[in-house]
């Protein structure tokens, strides 16, 4: 690790380097620029057109060119229909098939060094298949039968040129079938009842299409609803559908039949019986779980039982966390009715706890009650009332597989913090069962180097630090519901932390507490309380430059020693199936209040204010304000290759009584990799204000808006691009700064949003996404006093590096 600094400052170095402006003047100059275009076209003609598609077809074949369906009816979308097609054509990046091309750069001829690169990047032309095309009108035709277009025709149509085959498939649906009743018959009466009850939650209606997907969501549906009530062993396989369409032209009288379940007696025949309700009976929980030893264990009997409350713990040795850790995760309960989501909970729940690297959930007809529920036995060996109730009995298995206890971590990272290019180095320590109540400790210590894109200087930015977090498993609090804690199962988060930075414009240091509760209400939705949060922030040192650039401003309030407490709540929906590719979405909202618990007992008290009109504490002000904001993404995904992301962010803050401005970590900045990236990180707004002689971009304010769509589209091998637009800006409140054009009016504000455009590349390692952006600046809203306002750069007569800014960023941007 000794040298891998020094490494990672050189490379970051040579990069600087190689994308040095003046090196990048040099080629702007005189006629170099017209030079630089005639290069780029030629490039752009060898690839376009040199490149024949058709180079590796065989004579008397043809390139699958494009693929189409065309239906006249608007409740089929084509997109629905497309993915039956088993013959696609070649991938497009923006109708382009670059693969192809690509592919197409090596010698139909001979194979030689190149030629094998190209072809491993590239992808070989899709040959025109007349079998594959009578495979997709058959599955179109089976497709839209199992929609209710029962008289639906397909027809194709070829259309070649050129070595180039169009491939068209027409679809007439014709009338489709509708259901016109459903009637239910159930074999099992015990369960005839329940069904019926739940009829408002069906699926199924008159005069819906005979939609046989919908009919096997019907399926699934009852089988859910039947093992939430406590059917164990039911399985939608007991259900099934008649159809009578005799009655009337395209018409179909369905009949829902849920069958009995039989079982094959001694003389071979078969004899059916009731659905039995299940109810737990007991609990076995194995908290230190080991698939390999456990039957070793149990043969030589060296497991020990501890009965608690009303479960049984099951270990060897000592397990090592304290039995109501777990017990606190429990949702089920004995004698409670078998839930199949109660049971998932629990296994959600469970799972969340980091000591336990796998949780299985398993459960075993209790040896007492089967013997009495089973057909062909007839004993009396459960309670008479169950008997009548048709109620048999669950044991339940929970194995508890434990993770590593203790680990260290050390990280070394390439950084983009604030537009600025570095080193981060973390060594973390974890222990995830710190007093044996499932509690997760972390203490991290922090190191970071940046160069600021106004200086190849490692030394200008430093950033050492610390933090210390618990986690605990359970809540802890003044004020609980009972009902509350165990549906939500909130966990406790407590955390310190110190950082100081030294920047060229400023050193200070900032010391953290907080206090939090976090749990999740759904399957996709996560709250996040935090009750207390302190920041103590002291300002060592402020350079006189800067010092003299926000003197006349409202900024110098916000790079003063204050202490900042803040209460939040944040909420977070999250959608995403990480295990496959489909759309989803992410929002997230937050609210924020400072002070005011401070500044109400400051009043009652009769303490008095500063010169400045400031309550102070150890003569040091607090920070009084509210702030919120909204992050809404959406990703579009339109095939395994091309995918749109789109996001807006909209924020706002108030400081108020006790502050005159947002505190420096609580303001809203633009720009950077992860914002407008036609400008760097601070250096955009706020509105159409210009900031002369400004060594360091720290341009802060009130309230944000912005907005970015991205198409995202894969390369060859773990290389992604990326076309993106981003428009917003960041405004001052009227009542707060009177700097020219800094305020946000309704009247104007549209005028001075900011647009950008540019690409970018990201390199997919799986575990972490290197990325790097080029934005180009479409409209600038600074207004430079003095000059023609003309904030449309692409119509500007002179071609200037400053409108380019390069961004480099871990991760992808939203």
């Amino acid at each position: 690790m000794t040298f891998a600094v020094p490494v990672l400052k050189h490379f970051i170095y040579s990069c600087r380097q190689f994308l040095d402006m003046q090196l990048i003047n040099r080629l702007f100059r005189r006629n170099n620029l017209r030079l630089f275009k005639v290069c780029l076209i030629l490039l752009a003609t060898q690839l376009f057109a040199a490149c024949s598609v058709i180079k590796h077809v065989p004579d008397d074949k043809y390139l699958l060119n494009k693929v189409e369906v065309k239906s006249d009816e608007k409740s089929i979308p084509s997109g629905d229909l497309t993915q039956y097609i088993k013959q696609q054509p070649n991938k497009r990046i923006l109708g382009f098939r670059f693969h192809l091309r690509v592919y197409s750069l090596s010698s139909a001829k001979k194979t030689t060094k190149f030629g094998r690169v190209f072809r491993s990047i590239g992808e070989p032309p899709v040959i025109y298949d007349s079998v594959l095309v009578r495979s997709s009108k058959r599955n179109l035709e089976l497709y839209l039968e199992s929609k209710g277009y029962y008289n639906a025709v397909v027809k194709d149509s070829i259309k070649y040129f050129k070595k180039k085959a169009d491939v068209l498939y027409f679809v007439y649906p014709e009338r489709p079938y509708h259901i016109s009743k459903l009637n239910y018959y159930i074999e099992d009466t015990t369960i005839t009842a329940l069904v019926l009850a739940d009829t408002a939650n069906r699926l199924i209606n008159s005069g819906d299409l005979f939609d046989t997907d919908v009919l096997q969501q019907e399926r699934q549906r009852i089988e859910t609803f039947l093992k939430n009530s406590g059917y164990y062993t039911f399985s939608k396989d007991y259900i099934s559908f008649t159809a009578d369409t005799s009655y009337q032209k395209n018409e179909a009288e369905l009949t829902l039949i849920i069958k009995r379940p039989v079982k094959i007696d001694s003389e071979g025949n078969k004899v059916a019986y009731s659905f039995k309700r299940y109810k737990i009976k007991r609990i076995f929980i194995y908290p230190n779980y080991d698939p390999i030893q456990f039957i070793q264990l149990k043969q030589h009997g060296l497991l020990d039982t501890v009965y608690y409350k009303d479960v049984q713990f099951i270990f060897s040795n000592d397990p090592g966390v304290k039995n109501d850790a777990i017990y606190n995760n429990l949702k089920i309960k004995p004698g409670m009715l078998y839930s199949q989501d109660i049971v998932q909970n629990t296994q959600n729940s469970l799972s969340s706890i980091p000591l336990f690297k796998f949780v299985s959930i398993s459960f075993r007809e209790n040896p007492d009650t089967a013997r009495l529920y089973n057909p062909f036995v007839f004993e009396d060996e459960v309670e008479e009332k169950d008997s009548l109730d048709n109620i048999a009995y669950l044991d339940c298995y929970i194995q508890l597989t434990p993770h590593t206890l203790q680990s260290y971590q050390l990280e070394l990272v390439g950084t983009n913090t604030t537009g600025s290019l570095g080193a981060e180095g973390n060594l973390t320590y974890q222990h995830k069962n710190i007093f044996k109540g499932a509690e997760v400790f972390n203490i991290k210590l922090r190191g970071l180097i940046e160069s600021t894109q106004q200086q190849i200087n490692f030394n200008n930015t430093l950033e050492v630090g610390g933090s210390m977090s618990l986690n605990l498993p359970k809540y802890i609090g003044p004020f609980s519901s009972k009902l509350s804690v165990s549906k939500y199962a909130p966990k406790t988060q407590i955390a310190a932390s110190y950082s100081f930075q030294r920047r060229p414009d400023y050193t200070r240091t900032i010391t953290s507490l907080q206090f939090g509760y976090i749990w999740k209400s759904g399957r996709f939705l996560t709250h996040n309380v935090n009750p207390m949060e302190i920041n103590a922030i002291n300002i060592a040192r402020i350079s006189s430059d800067f010092q003299e650039q926000i003197n006349n401003s409202f900024l110098k309030y916000s790079y003063i020693n204050q202490i900042v407490t803040v209460s939040s709540y944040g909420l977070t929906f999250n959608n995403q199936n990480i295990q496959r590719l489909s759309n989803y979405t992410y929002f997230k909202y937050n609210l924020e209040f400072s002070g005011n618990i401070l500044d109400l007992t400051f009043n009652m008290l009769n303490r008095p204010k500063d010169d400045n009109g400031t309550y102070k504490i150890l003569n040091t002000a607090f920070s009084q304000f509210v702030r919120t904001d909204i992050n809404y993404t959406y990703h579009q995904v339109i095939d395994e290759n091309n995918t749109f992301a789109y996001r807006f962010f909209a924020g706002i803050g108030y400081p108020y009584g006790n502050s005159k401005a947002l505190p420096f970590e609580k303001s809203y900045f633009s720009g950077g990799a992860n914002s407008i990236r036609a400008w760097q990180a601070r250096s955009l707004g706020p509105g159409s204000f210009y900031q002369e002689n400004e060594a360091f971009p720290s341009r802060t304010s009130d309230i944000r808006l912005e907005a970015n769509i991205e198409y995202r589209f894969k390369m060859f091998w773990k290389l992604e691009g990326a076309l993106f637009f981003d428009a917003g800006n960041i405004w001052s409140l009227p009542s707060i700064d009177d700097r020219l054009g800094a305020a946000f009016r309704f009247n104007t504000f549209y005028k001075q949003v900011a647009l950008g455009s540019g690409f970018g590349f990201r390199i997919n390692l799986g575990f972490f996404i290197l990325r790097t952006d080029f934005g180009y600046k479409v409209f600038d809203p600074q207004k430079i006093p003095g000059t023609t306002y003309r904030p449309w750069v692409p119509f500007q007569q002179k071609f200037m590096l400053k409108d380019f800014t390069f961004n480099f960023g871990i991760g992808y941007p939203f």
